[in-house]
């Protein structure tokens, strides 16, 4: 070890020449701290290729794939098989039996029930067939329909053996306009255009937030609306009607609401702007009642005695249903003192409503339960302080009790500015129907003197 000391003594020289500099071996100083370099994009290692996608086709419509149903199960066994079957009969599943019975009365041997349920199974819940169901039958298949409206039928193939699928069967859509006058009732003008109970009652429902038609409706006053109907065209049955308009001319003011479909998640009403033709209250939530008493000073029927009337009341029979006047939550629900039953309904921060007299208070209505606009809360009654049956309704206003019948109330929601374009998209499509029936509509009624008896009809 000494001896690689002094050797290295020695030749110190010859490893470090003398031009050779010591501060030449100082360390090196940096101003800052070196930040390291960003780790490349692994994307831009490999070549750019464009590559095709395929963006997903939409999902096809039913109509296009399932087949048409017929009238008949033999004309459906004729057109898969091209073959002719026995004699057809119309059976009614009894109270009991299930679908295997039913085809054993319709003369079915047990093995091909059998094979014809495990066909059908998966087409339809068996389990859930209504009593009455028609099912329609020949030895070689048999149909009945479902309760989502479309035929499920069973042949018997003659290569394949039994087979089940569904059929949809054809629908027409009839788009109608209807108006008339007022006479004394909308309810029989309506009855005189021969406008179909469904489309009457979402009419009255829409016109409800805005129009009180036991007591506003004059004679002299006209309607129009615009409504669609589904027509099957193997029974010839309305299967379905849906109102797209509502329009009434009230006093000379015209109102008029357009059906908006939200995408499928719902439905609302608006006028040309896109305000909301629900309010947030209703302000008579009792169908087809009497006004028998007014807000303000009144004499008491009780007592006898002058006093302030702070609500209005509505006489029934005991036991029409009571609506809630608008969403909210319980805050009360009982009895209470001379209002006898009562219940009240905190909507928002704003406006409260009450109702009193009732006979009884619907199952699952108490204190902090959620309600719906239009939901059943209670029975007309004569409980408490009270001379008949009748509902004492009342409208707060910041805890304050104000007349029901002309209070001002806001309108419900208004379309979203993203949807305005295509909502007015919708409009102009209705009244473009509306003008295609070539009926005098309401940009001319101003025109027209009720004195003189005009016709609406052109």
């Amino acid at each position: 070890m000494i001896r690689s000391l002094m050797r290295l003594v020695i030749l110190g020289p010859m490893l470090f020449p003398a031009a050779v500099s010591w501060a030449a071996m100082e360390p090196l100083h940096s101003d800052g701290m070196p930040l390291p370099m960003p780790k490349p994009d692994p994307a831009l290692m490999y070549p750019a290729e464009p590559v095709d996608i395929e963006i997903p086709l939409p999902r096809p419509d039913l109509a296009t794939i399932l087949p048409r149903a017929t009238r008949t199960v033999t004309e459906m066994f004729l057109k898969q098989t091209g073959k002719l079957t026995g004699d057809e009969a119309t059976y009614r599943l009894k109270s009991g039996e299930g679908l295997a019975t039913l085809l054993r009365r319709a003369g079915y041997e047990r093995a091909d029930a059998a094979a014809a349920i495990n066909a059908v199974i998966g087409r339809a819940s068996l389990r859930s067939l209504p009593v009455g169901l028609k099912i329609r039958a020949t030895r070689d298949g048999f149909a009945f329909t479902a309760r989502n409206g479309r035929d499920i039928f069973a042949i018997r193939d003659p290569e394949e053996g039994w087979l089940a699928f569904t059929a949809i069967r054809p629908v027409e859509r009839y788009l109608s306009y209807a108006q008339g006058v007022i006479d004394d009732s909308i309810y029989r003008a309506a009855s005189v255009n021969d406008i179909p109970d469904p489309a009457l009652a979402e009419y009255i429902r829409v016109m409800g937030f805005s129009v009180d038609f036991q007591r506003e409706i004059r004679s002299g006053d006209a309607f129009e609306l615009l409504y669609e109907q589904q027509i099957d065209q193997i029974t010839g049955d309305v299967i379905g009607t849906q109102l797209h308009y509502a329009g009434l001319m009230l006093s000379g003011k015209q109102l008029g609401f357009y059906r908006y479909d939200h995408d499928g998640s719902r439905v609302g009403w608006y006028d040309r702007k896109g305000n909301s033709a629900a309010r947030t209250l209703i302000r008579t939530p009792i169908s087809g009642a009497r006004l028998s008493s007014s807000f303000g000073m009144r004499r008491h029927p009780i007592s006898g005695y002058n006093s302030m009337h702070r609500g209005v009341d509505f006489a029934a029979p005991t036991g029409t249903p009571i609506i809630a006047a608008g969403s909210g939550v319980i805050t009360e629900a009982g009895w209470y003192g001379s209002y006898g039953r009562y219940i009240r309904v905190r909507h928002n921060s704003t406006y409260d409503t009450a109702y009193a007299h009732m006979s009884r208070i619907a199952r699952g209505i108490r204190p902090g339960a959620r309600v719906e606009q239009g939901q059943v809360i209670g029975y007309v009654g004569s409980t408490g302080r009270s001379t008949g049956p009748h509902l004492h309704y009342e409208i707060l206003v910041n805890n304050r009790k104000v007349n029901p019948l002309t209070v001002s109330l806001p309108t419900g929601e208004h379309i979203p500015p993203e949807l305005l374009t295509n909502f007015h998209s919708k409009v102009e499509l209705v009244e473009a129907e509306m003008l295609a029936t070539g009926n005098l509509r309401f940009a001319a009624m101003e025109l027209l003197s009720s004195e003189s008896g005009a016709s609406l009809a052109p």
